[in-house]
């Protein structure tokens, strides 16, 4: 993404508990693939640690993989969406630092 899209004011931090689209996923920064993400663009889909957080139970593997074949195609779907635009959907702290 050479030519990209920035306003400070649409993102926010990244908020995955336990990292879980990090560590699952492999996602980095938008620009540099850092994996130390510190902001998302907003109105993003929830994210898939807090969204397992949110169900406060054990889920096998089926269930879980239930659960996260809709988030995958939300985040997809905001991902092309946004490079489609030129906006990077997460950004490391270092990258942000340079932006703003």
């Amino acid at each position: 993404m050479s030519k990209f899209i920035f306003d400070k004011n649409n993102y926010e931090v990244f908020d995955d508990y336990n990292d879980v689209m990090i560590q699952v996923f492999g996602i980095g920064c938008s620009l540099c693939y850092d994996d130390a993400i510190f902001q998302v663009l907003k109105n993003h889909p929830i994210a898939f640690g807090k969204l397992l957080k949110e169900q406060n139970k054990d889920l096998n593997e089926q269930e879980t993989e239930k659960l996260f074949n809709q988030q995958i195609k939300e985040w997809q779907a905001f991902e092309d969406k946004n490079f489609e635009f030129q906006k990077p959907t997460f950004i490391c702290e270092t990258c942000w630092n340079e932006m703003i």
